[in-house]
């Protein structure tokens, strides 16, 4: 089975966000972060990748709202 070029960006994508060096793009509010983590949880839980869910959670935590 070939492996989902979208499913493989996303997961690198996420797992970057554990890193120190991972930041949002600038003019991003919080609302603004917020939806894209919620996106990106839901597509994680529905592909059942539960340690990007995980991190997407610790990435919500630090967002002050």
């Amino acid at each position: 089975m070939d492996d989902n070029f979208i499913d493989k960006l996303l997961i690198q994508s996420i797992n970057h966000m554990a890193t120190d060096v991972w930041e949002w793009p600038p003019k991003w509010d919080d609302d603004r972060k917020l939806k894209f983590l919620k996106s990106c949880i839901e597509y994680a839980e529905k592909h059942e990748f539960y340690e990007q869910c995980a991190i997407i959670k610790d990435v919500e935590k630090t967002i002050n709202k």
